[in-house]
């Protein structure tokens, strides 16, 4: 006997109707690859729900199609990736330090100055060629301090994109490093 689920009339057996900020989710459980959900049926996979938008084999994710994020968990170590890139006041104007994969997400870029910059009108940013800023500004790093400055853009790329560092040394700089650690998904 198979039973349908339709948003409005859900079997009061077995699913539970939940709702979010508003929205009606027919709860169903851990997603199942064997399985097919229909629109508003809700699913928890790999620490995060999700609700169906249409009916779909799919499986949830951010990036899906087919399916809102209701919340997004933690993010484990398998699904980070981290970048270290080293940095000194020798390194002016701007440099490759990393490019993005299709539908990277750039979380955290944590800028680390080991040995604090001496020069007049030093300046950092991090970015793309259409926004030199946009991953770090000059005004989040204090580059005249030892310290470690995390900024989190939380910026999706959808293609591969390169990103530069930008830097400006300062007048009679003689000292100065440090390192980036970009983390993305």
């Amino acid at each position: 006997m198979a039973l349908e689920i339709t948003p409005d009339k859900p079997n009061k057996l077995t699913n539970k109707v939940i709702s979010i900020n508003g929205l009606s989710v027919i709860w169903a459980g851990d997603w199942s690859s064997t399985k097919t959900y229909r629109k508003n049926q809700g699913v928890a996979y790999n620490g995060s729900s999700y609700k169906a938008n249409k009916t779909t084999t799919q499986v949830p994710s951010s990036e899906s199609v087919d399916w809102d994020v209701l919340a997004l968990g933690a993010l484990s170590a398998e699904d980070t990736l981290e970048k270290d890139i080293y940095f000194s006041y020798g390194d002016v104007n701007s440099r490759l330090i990393y490019t993005t994969g299709d539908n990277e997400i750039i979380l955290t870029v944590t800028v680390v100055i080991l040995t604090p910059f001496n020069g007049t009108g030093v300046s950092i940013s991090i970015g793309d060629s259409s926004v030199s800023d946009r991953l770090v500004n000059n005004t989040q790093v204090y580059l005249d301090q030892a310290g470690e400055y995390s900024i989190n853009p939380v910026y999706k790329y959808t293609s591969a994109t390169p990103i530069n560092l930008y830097l400006i040394q300062g007048t009679g700089a003689t000292q100065g490093s440090g390192y980036i650690l970009i983390e993305s998904k």
